[in-house]
């Protein structure tokens, strides 16, 4: 068994807990701050920590893995799974997993679809994700955020304009599918739904590293709009889906909706993630005009 780093709740001052179940509180980066509108302002409590167990062979399915690490507790609490589904992202290898395989179907669509589009989207999703595994990596230790300031706004500015392409891009092969063959199909649904899935860890990601170098403003800004971004896409995406049902229950077996039917399960998943809306909370303003 690994461990993983996660708050230790019997620790937790009382004030702290009731804050964060009424909205009073706001966690960011390990800090409990209070939040704007409640009429304090500052530190509330630095989280204390404890390491808790988890099983790596369960890093391909986040919920065996949530299950795994013994917190469930915290839902009897009132508190969101966000918290250990979050820690689990950033201090895993459970999406640096995730991005291998991804990158592993990058090559093959890349080697298999002989069009110059579609390599052209392979190699700026490789990028992107690249970055991503980066700023996991930075996360990993608080201590050198002093000496990776520049790192950080680098890194920053590149996810930001490379993640808006990289959706760009889904949008672009979601049309692009309706040319293929079926086995070309059945890959490039397999990528889409991976890429997908993928996307509100890296979203968490990025937001968790404007946290960690005391950008908060920009945290909750491009938590709150990349969702809305990514929202769009996977709309997209399920609309694209459910015509293809559609076309199924009417009786036309184009290769399109017989290969969705195949994969409907895995679509399923995808679109009804709660994991994924977890990490997709949005923020709460910490108030930070005075000290406590």
């Amino acid at each position: 068994m690994d461990t993983i780093f996660t708050f230790d709740w019997l620790k937790v001052k009382p004030e702290v807990l009731d804050g964060i179940q009424n909205g009073m509180i706001t966690l960011r980066d390990g800090v409990a701050y209070w939040a704007e509108g409640t009429g304090k302002a500052g530190i509330a409590q630095h989280m204390p920590l404890k390491q808790v167990p988890f099983d790596p062979e369960k890093l391909n399915d986040i919920s065996k893995l949530i299950q795994s690490t013994h917190t469930t507790q915290m839902a009897a609490i009132g508190l969101s799974t966000t918290i250990i589904i979050g820690a689990i992202v950033v201090q895993t290898m459970y999406l640096a997993k995730k991005i291998d395989k991804l990158q592993k179907t990058i090559d093959l669509i890349s080697s298999d679809i002989n069009a110059q589009n579609v390599m052209f989207y392979m190699e700026k999703l490789s990028k992107y994700f690249g970055a991503i595994e980066s700023a996991r990596v930075l996360l990993l230790d608080k201590s050198f955020v002093s000496e990776t300031q520049d790192i950080a706004a680098n890194l920053i500015s590149q996810l930001s304009i490379e993640r808006n392409e990289v959706l760009s891009l889904i949008d672009n092969l979601i049309s692009f599918a309706d040319q293929l063959t079926d086995r070309h199909l059945d890959q490039m649904l397999d990528f889409i739904t991976m890429v997908l899935d993928i996307m509100p860890k890296a979203i968490y990601l990025e937001s968790q590293l404007c946290d960690r170098y005391g950008k908060f403003n920009l945290s909750e800004h491009l938590m709150r709009e990349n969702t809305k971004r990514y929202n769009i896409t996977l709309q997209y995406y399920r609309d694209w889906c459910n015509s293809k049902t559609k076309a199924t229950i009417r009786g036309i077996s184009d290769p399109v909706a017989l290969t969705f039917y195949e994969k409907k399960d895995d679509l399923k998943n995808l679109f009804n993630s709660s994991n994924n809306t977890a990490l997709l909370q949005q923020l709460i303003r910490p108030s930070l005009d005075l000290v406590i």
